[in-house]
Protein backbone atom coordinates (compact mmCIF):
# COMPACT_ATOMS: atom_id res chain seq x y z
CA UNK A 1 0.00 0.00 0.00
CA UNK A 2 1.33 3.43 -0.97
CA UNK A 3 1.69 6.08 1.63
CA UNK A 4 0.83 9.65 0.80
CA UNK A 5 3.63 12.12 0.64
CA UNK A 6 3.42 15.10 2.94
CA UNK A 7 2.39 18.44 1.47
CA UNK A 8 5.76 20.10 2.10
CA UNK A 9 7.55 17.26 0.30
CA UNK A 10 5.45 17.76 -2.83
CA UNK A 11 5.81 21.56 -2.60
CA UNK A 12 9.62 21.36 -2.35
CA UNK A 13 9.76 18.94 -5.28
CA UNK A 14 7.62 21.29 -7.40
CA UNK A 15 9.87 24.26 -6.57
CA UNK A 16 12.98 22.28 -7.48
CA UNK A 17 11.43 21.31 -10.83
CA UNK A 18 10.46 24.94 -11.49
CA UNK A 19 14.07 26.03 -10.81
CA UNK A 20 15.32 23.27 -13.08
CA UNK A 21 13.07 24.46 -15.91
CA UNK A 22 14.23 28.04 -15.37
CA UNK A 23 17.86 26.95 -15.66
CA UNK A 24 17.09 25.04 -18.85
CA UNK A 25 15.54 28.20 -20.30
CA UNK A 26 18.59 30.24 -19.29
CA UNK A 27 20.95 27.66 -20.81
CA UNK A 28 18.91 27.64 -24.02
CA UNK A 29 19.05 31.44 -24.26
CA UNK A 30 22.80 31.48 -23.64
CA UNK A 31 23.32 28.80 -26.29
CA UNK A 32 21.28 30.85 -28.77
CA UNK A 33 23.32 33.98 -28.09
CA UNK A 34 26.61 32.06 -28.34
CA UNK A 35 25.53 30.44 -31.61
CA UNK A 36 24.57 33.82 -33.02
CA UNK A 37 27.95 35.30 -32.12
CA UNK A 38 29.81 32.33 -33.64
CA UNK A 39 27.76 32.49 -36.84
CA UNK A 40 28.28 36.25 -37.13
CA UNK A 41 32.04 35.76 -36.71
CA UNK A 42 32.01 32.98 -39.33
CA UNK A 43 30.10 35.15 -41.79
CA UNK A 44 32.54 38.01 -41.15
CA UNK A 45 35.42 35.59 -41.82
CA UNK A 46 33.79 34.65 -45.13
CA UNK A 47 33.96 38.25 -46.30
CA UNK A 48 37.66 38.54 -45.44
CA UNK A 49 38.75 35.12 -46.71
CA UNK A 50 40.67 36.44 -49.72
CA UNK A 51 42.31 39.35 -47.91
CA UNK A 52 44.58 37.23 -45.70
CA UNK A 53 47.89 35.71 -46.61
CA UNK A 54 47.06 32.15 -45.63
CA UNK A 55 43.98 30.94 -47.48
CA UNK A 56 44.16 27.46 -45.91
CA UNK A 57 44.14 28.87 -42.39
CA UNK A 58 41.13 31.05 -43.25
CA UNK A 59 39.23 28.00 -44.52
CA UNK A 60 40.03 26.13 -41.29
CA UNK A 61 38.69 29.02 -39.23
CA UNK A 62 35.48 29.26 -41.26
CA UNK A 63 34.89 25.49 -41.06
CA UNK A 64 35.62 25.60 -37.36
CA UNK A 65 33.12 28.42 -36.78
CA UNK A 66 30.28 26.82 -38.70
CA UNK A 67 30.82 23.33 -37.29
CA UNK A 68 31.00 24.77 -33.79
CA UNK A 69 27.72 26.62 -34.41
CA UNK A 70 26.19 23.36 -35.60
CA UNK A 71 27.35 21.67 -32.40
CA UNK A 72 25.73 24.40 -30.32
CA UNK A 73 22.47 24.03 -32.25
CA UNK A 74 22.52 20.28 -31.59
CA UNK A 75 23.10 20.98 -27.90
CA UNK A 76 20.17 23.41 -27.99
CA UNK A 77 18.05 20.67 -29.56
CA UNK A 78 19.11 18.37 -26.72
CA UNK A 79 18.09 20.95 -24.14
CA UNK A 80 14.75 21.32 -25.93
CA UNK A 81 14.17 17.56 -25.76
CA UNK A 82 15.08 17.42 -22.08
CA UNK A 83 12.86 20.43 -21.47
CA UNK A 84 9.92 18.90 -23.34
CA UNK A 85 10.14 15.31 -22.18
CA UNK A 86 10.79 13.66 -18.91
CA UNK A 87 14.18 12.07 -19.58
CA UNK A 88 13.24 9.28 -21.95
CA UNK A 89 15.72 7.18 -23.87
CA UNK A 90 15.16 9.48 -26.86
CA UNK A 91 17.18 12.06 -24.96
CA UNK A 92 20.39 10.11 -25.61
CA UNK A 93 20.31 10.46 -29.39
CA UNK A 94 20.92 14.25 -29.56
CA UNK A 95 23.97 13.85 -27.31
CA UNK A 96 25.30 11.24 -29.70
CA UNK A 97 24.63 13.55 -32.65
CA UNK A 98 26.58 16.37 -30.95
CA UNK A 99 29.44 13.96 -30.30
CA UNK A 100 29.40 12.80 -33.93
CA UNK A 101 29.49 16.39 -35.19
CA UNK A 102 32.31 17.27 -32.79
CA UNK A 103 34.29 14.21 -33.87
CA UNK A 104 33.80 14.92 -37.57
CA UNK A 105 34.82 18.52 -36.92
CA UNK A 106 38.03 17.39 -35.26
CA UNK A 107 38.70 14.87 -38.02
CA UNK A 108 38.29 17.55 -40.69
CA UNK A 109 40.57 19.96 -38.85
CA UNK A 110 43.27 17.28 -38.36
CA UNK A 111 43.08 16.27 -42.01
CA UNK A 112 43.33 19.83 -43.23
CA UNK A 113 46.16 20.71 -40.82
CA UNK A 114 48.20 17.65 -41.72
CA UNK A 115 47.76 18.14 -45.46
CA UNK A 116 48.70 21.84 -45.39
CA UNK A 117 51.47 21.73 -42.81
CA UNK A 118 54.25 21.11 -45.29
CA UNK A 119 57.02 18.80 -44.13
CA UNK A 120 55.91 17.05 -40.98
CA UNK A 121 58.24 14.95 -38.86
CA UNK A 122 57.32 11.26 -39.02
CA UNK A 123 56.49 11.22 -35.31
CA UNK A 124 53.92 14.03 -35.67
CA UNK A 125 52.48 12.42 -38.79
CA UNK A 126 52.11 9.15 -36.89
CA UNK A 127 50.36 11.04 -34.07
CA UNK A 128 47.90 12.55 -36.57
CA UNK A 129 47.33 9.11 -38.09
CA UNK A 130 46.57 7.47 -34.73
CA UNK A 131 44.28 10.30 -33.72
CA UNK A 132 42.40 10.04 -37.01
CA UNK A 133 42.02 6.26 -36.58
CA UNK A 134 40.68 6.61 -33.05
CA UNK A 135 38.27 9.39 -34.01
CA UNK A 136 37.09 7.45 -37.06
CA UNK A 137 36.43 4.39 -34.91
CA UNK A 138 34.52 6.51 -32.38
CA UNK A 139 32.40 8.00 -35.16
CA UNK A 140 31.50 4.52 -36.42
CA UNK A 141 30.58 3.38 -32.90
CA UNK A 142 28.42 6.46 -32.28
CA UNK A 143 26.64 6.10 -35.64
CA UNK A 144 25.96 2.45 -34.81
CA UNK A 145 24.56 3.56 -31.45
CA UNK A 146 22.22 6.05 -33.15
CA UNK A 147 21.03 3.38 -35.60
CA UNK A 148 20.49 0.95 -32.71
CA UNK A 149 18.50 3.54 -30.73
CA UNK A 150 16.29 4.33 -33.73
CA UNK A 151 15.61 0.67 -34.43
CA UNK A 152 14.72 -0.08 -30.82
CA UNK A 153 12.50 3.00 -30.62
CA UNK A 154 10.54 1.97 -33.73
CA UNK A 155 9.67 -1.47 -32.32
Amino acid sequence: MKTRRPFWDIWILEKILECERLFYILVALLILVTTGVILADGIKSLFYIFQGEDFGHAIIQIMDHFLLALMFLEILHTVQIVFGEEYHLACVEPFLMVAIIASVRRLLIITFESSHAGDLPPEKLRYYFYEMLIIGFLILVMVAAVVFLRRTRNK
